[in-house]
């Protein structure tokens, strides 16, 4: 992370679409607002568009909830077989509602979005977005004219805020927005990213949200700012959850809890890559040699290890027990602490650990200890054939180690 970007307070925000993942936008919203980074510009794409809104009225605690609120019903009016096929639940439907369902959608020229036009009328007060201290601007794209629309707020004509926000978010599958005579597509279909927007209005320093894929404008624009990238900060999801049209408060929950985290991770406040984890400390060297002597060459007899006894217990670890776990971990070069937190996620991950929350590196520790075997038949494979040992090796550091309880974890 650059860390003259992170004092900065002038940072233009960039918001990609991405459907049904937006809720991810709003967590990274309240993670930049507890470091502190102060949001003078957004600018947005499809949902990035409403995103960006939202953020530009200044209201976490509002969007939010929106988010959590947020329904299947509040977005479109399709009938139950055309939510299946466009959620990717094929398998409930039989092959004559799926034609028929997709031959209602050709018929109707799209999905009806008449809930998500309504929605926005209360969502989107124009004034206090007009009026805010924070600049917006979104895409858009003309089909009738086949030309994109980068629009600055003061560029939309007083009174169509809504309607253009409606234009950025027209997804593909929506029936087209008409502005003016004009039939308007998803702005995601040119640019998803619209960086060339904070690039134009002269923000040094930019952060981008990608939830989405990339537009064709953006292709260009990633090869013409490359000697750029010192000053643009990508976040993007570790995991998705759903489809782009997935709209459940549980999901969105997700995404949100994960929006909040993976920024607190790329600012460098959270460490690991699959999970969250709030120190950088060596815990398996800590609880190894806590072990008395015999316990030590239990241990590492679990590992397949042998132990001269003329060494300290620093020595045993550092010389034959880290090893080991670089070769586990196929972490050769990488420091101890790194070596223990790839270890600590891998199994985690594949014991299928909760992901979304913060643990030190004891929590994911005792989590390991308290998952379930795996059942599946190739994670059985698997545990037998790989992770027996190292998950062996864990629990028996953690269930004897001498380390009193309030020393368990370094905060």
């Amino acid at each position: 992370m650059n860390v003259v970007l992170a004092a900065a307070t002038s940072v233009a925000l960039v918001l990609s679409g991405g459907g049904g993942r937006g809720a991810y936008q709003i967590g990274v919203w309240k993670a930049l607002n507890e470091l502190g980074i102060e949001i003078a510009a957004v600018y947005g794409t499809s949902v990035g568009a409403i995103n960006g809104a939202l953020i530009a009225i200044g209201d976490f605690e509002f969007a939010e909830k929106s988010w959590l609120d947020i329904t299947f019903e509040d977005v479109m009016d399709i009938p139950e077989s055309v939510k299946k096929i466009i959620t990717g639940r094929f398998t409930d439907l039989t092959i004559p509602e799926a034609i028929d369902a997709a031959k209602q959608l050709i018929s109707e020229g799209g999905i009806d979005i008449t809930p998500l036009r309504e929605k926005m009328k209360n969502l989107l007060p124009e004034e206090k977005i007009r009026t805010s201290k924070v600049h917006y601007g979104l895409v858009a794209y003309s089909l009738s004219e086949l030309k994109p629309y980068m629009l600055y707020i003061e560029e939309i004509p007083q009174g169509m805020l809504a309607d253009y926000i409606l234009s950025s978010a027209n997804f593909p599958l929506f029936k087209r927005e008409e502005i003016g005579g004009r039939l308007f597509v998803d702005g995601g279909v040119y640019s998803n990213i619209p960086v060339k927007m904070a690039i134009e209005r002269g923000y040094e320093n930019i952060i981008v949200v990608d939830i989405g894929t990339i537009g064709v404008a953006d292709i260009l624009e990633y090869i013409r700012i490359f000697s750029n990238q010192g000053r643009i900060e990508y976040i993007r999801p570790r995991e998705h959850f759903g489809t782009v049209l997935t709209f459940d408060s549980q999901v969105s929950k997700k995404y949100l809890t994960e929006g909040y985290l993976d920024t607190l991770a790329h600012f460098g406040k959270l460490f690991g890559e699959s999970y969250y984890i709030s120190d950088n400390e060596d815990l398996i060297q800590k609880l190894f040699i806590n072990l008395r002597s015999v316990e030590r060459d239990i241990a590492a007899s679990l590992l397949g290890i042998r132990l001269p006894v003329n060494l300290s217990a620093q020595a045993q670890y550092e010389e034959y027990i880290l090893p080991r776990l670089r070769l586990e971990t196929l972490s050769p070069f990488a420091e101890p602490a790194l070596v223990c937190r790839k270890l600590l996620e891998d199994v985690a991950k594949f014991l299928k650990v909760e992901r979304l929350k913060v643990y030190t590196s004891y929590d994911l520790l005792k989590a390991i200890v308290s998952a379930s075997s795996p059942s599946g038949f190739l994670d059985t494979i698997m545990y037998k054939t790989r992770y027996r040992k190292l998950i062996d090796f864990l629990i028996f550091l953690y269930k004897n180690s001498h380390i009193p309880h309030s020393q368990e974890v370094t905060p």
